[in-house]
């Protein structure tokens, strides 16, 4: 009997957080708790209706129903709070549809008998549970159509060729702000959608109100579920423009971790696409794993969700993503990943003493990882306001960050080789004292100054209090104003690391040892290009961390980047796609990925574009030398 723990579950979900507690208590009695496998079928199409009540309490389900051509056509993904059955199949009735489970999910399920007694006594949850048990017909998936030319059909780049306004429902839920939450969910339940639009006085929308918006800020909130939509919208709402293709929106909601985003044609609004859209169009998608993620509550779930990611990339190639796709999608699902991983933590520990961020550097600073990915991560906390407040701090973030790495390593992320981890009291300090130390390492270049720099100089906040990075982002570019001597040691480390071309312009390769006849593309190629980003930005004072990014801001405002920095970005994708695909064909062959290639197996094409990448960083390298050179000598 799951007992007290589903109590508590249900009393957060929505509608059954509108029970007392006596009511609440009956019907938890009924309960039985259900593990199903990932793969595993939970309901078959065909199968008499079981008229049992599944809650998923953990974990991601599918429901799709078999065409008669034979193809699954997938019609929803539900997750964690989400329900399903089939309580209205008449006697002779079979079922329409299937539910497999994506994941390991576990669900409390209340037999047929509770489930009806529950709606008898409660009539007013009918309209909020009764849709969601239907199977969604063809009628209400006018969108569906298009998973039929889904990368298993030989739609291979529908993401990177379907304009998001043709995945988009425009049949858009409206509420004003005024609305009470309990009528916008009634409504939502009635016309089977996970968001509304939430409009102002004159109709132009301010928000949009999601089943997470009701379930997180009325239901656990204990707030009234009369309160006004507006108060518990999210707000403003993230948009894009109808033109814009799938993958953009994609990109964005991972971001953001959201699931809903608003369409726009111009400033008139045209739609709404949700993660579930993009589901449907793929079969699978990224969407599917951060769902899964957020909706894991242990750290062996996150684990078996980080085992799925390295999935997303022959997904991507496949669809034919560019190597900046590629590392931004595998980026924002490891962010949601770690993201989960603290709030997990933050649960056992409870609240901190000061306000904290855990930022992130390196490869993850810069969103460029790829399979193989190690710890790059500190924190920066409030600056204490006495001996006492200091000593809680340091007591409590030691604890956060020996958890807090230990299951990023279960989940898959190896420890740092330069011990450039939050475990490392170095990097788990107050603000001031990071700022002191971005001010030292500027005035004093020393080796070891210029190597902490060039790791930890490419941060960002990921967690906790952002305005945290963001002040400390600040000083270091205040801190940058008119230090030559420290940009000067920052080009001689650039310099020092020059790509591998021979006197006669061939590739150098290791030439005994394990990886003989091999060469290190990151070490060697990817590496020298990021630093030349890397200097150029902190000579012009630019926050972005990421390289392609970099470039881009770059290209209005540097020299070399005006003339060379399309050519620098080309080369970036072409090196970043040489090594994830070497990544992937070697786990593919069950071998540990690594960084190095065999320049002889490249094809006659691919040979010449990494000489000339080659050639075009050592002569970038080769102008920033002489400039400080000539800098030294004034």
């Amino acid at each position: 009997m799951p007992g007290k723990t589903a109590a508590n579950f249900l009393r957060r979900t929505p509608p059954f957080g509108l029970l007392d507690e006596q009511a609440l208590n009956r019907f938890v009695e009924g309960l039985t708790m259900q593990l199903y496998p990932a793969g595993a079928h939970i309901l078959q199409q065909g199968s008499p209706p079981t008229r049992e009540l599944y809650v998923i309490k953990e974990g991601l389900v599918r429901l799709y129903a078999r065409t008669p051509a034979g193809q699954d056509q997938v019609l929803d993904f539900r997750s964690a709070g989400d329900t399903f059955g089939f309580l209205s199949l008449g006697e002779g009735e079979r079922l329409e549809a299937s539910v497999q489970a994506v994941s390991d999910t576990v669900c409390y399920v209340a037999d047929g008998a509770s489930a009806l007694k529950l709606l008898e006594d409660h009539p007013e949850l009918q309209e909020y549970l009764l849709p969601r048990y239907y199977p969604k017909r063809e009628g209400d998936l006018p969108r569906a159509n298009i998973a039929l030319g889904a990368p298993h059909e030989g739609g291979e780049r529908v993401l990177f060729t379907t304009p998001v306004a043709e995945l988009a429902r425009r049949e858009v839920l409206a509420v004003r702000a005024d609305t009470p939450a309990i009528e916008a969910a009634r409504l939502m339940s009635t016309h089977r959608v996970g968001a509304s639009v939430v409009v102002d006085e004159i109709g132009l929308p301010v928000g949009l109100l999601t089943n997470t918006d009701l379930r997180d800020r009325v239901f656990v909130a204990g707030r009234d579920p009369a309160v006004p939509a507006g108060e518990v919208m999210s707000a403003p709402p993230l948009a894009v423009q109808a033109g814009d293709f799938c993958f953009e929106a994609l990109l964005k909601m991972l971001g953001h971790g959201v699931h809903h985003l608003l369409v726009l044609d111009g400033e008139r609004l045209a739609g709404v696409v949700s993660s579930h859209d993009f589901m449907v169009l793929q079969g699978t998608s990224p969407l599917v794993i951060a769902r899964e993620i957020e909706g894991r509550t242990t750290v062996e779930g996150l684990a078996a969700s980080s085992r799925r990611v390295k999935s997303l990339v022959s997904l991507l190639l496949r669809e034919g993503a560019g190597a900046g796709t590629i590392s931004r999608v595998l980026s924002a699902v490891n962010d949601r990943l770690e993201i989960r991983v603290l709030e997990l933590v933050l649960q056992t520990l409870g609240p901190p003493p000061l306000p904290f961020c855990w930022i992130v550097y390196g490869s993850a600073g810069r969103k460029e990882q790829t399979f193989k990915t190690d710890q790059d991560n500190a924190i920066v906390y409030r600056d204490p306001a006495d001996e006492r407040e200091a000593a809680a701090a340091q007591e409590y973030f030691s604890r956060f960050a020996e958890l807090a790495v230990d299951a990023f390593l279960r989940c898959g992320f190896s420890r740092c080789q330069g011990n450039f981890m939050a475990s490392n009291p170095e990097w788990r300090q107050p603000l001031r004292v990071w700022k002191r130390s971005f001010s030292d390492w500027i005035r004093n270049p020393t080796g070891d100054a210029v190597y902490q720099a060039a790791n930890l100089f490419d941060f960002r906040g990921l967690h906790g209090d952002l305005r945290l990075a963001a002040e400390l982002k600040g000083h270091l570019l205040q801190a940058l104003r008119g230090q030559p001597i420290f940009l000067k040691a920052m080009a001689d480390d650039t310099f020092a690391h020059r790509p591998p071309l021979g006197m006669l312009g061939t590739l150098v390769v290791e030439t005994a040892g394990e990886h003989a006849n091999q060469l290190d593309i990151k070490r060697h190629c990817l590496m020298p290009l990021v630093n030349i980003a890397r200097l150029f930005s902190l000579e012009c004072r630019i926050a972005e961390t990421s390289t392609l990014e970099r470039l881009a801001v770059l290209a209005g405002v540097h020299p070399v980047v005006k003339t060379d920095g399309t050519d620098l970005a080309h080369a970036f994708e072409f090196l970043s796609l040489l090594r994830i695909r070497h990544q992937h064909e070697r786990i593919a062959m069950d071998l540990e990925p690594d960084n190095f290639i065999h320049p002889g197996r490249l094809s006659s094409l691919n040979q010449h574009a990494l000489k000339q990448i080659c050639r075009l960083l050592t002569k970038i390298i080769v102008e920033i030398q002489r400039k400080y050179s000539e800098t030294t000598r004034i």
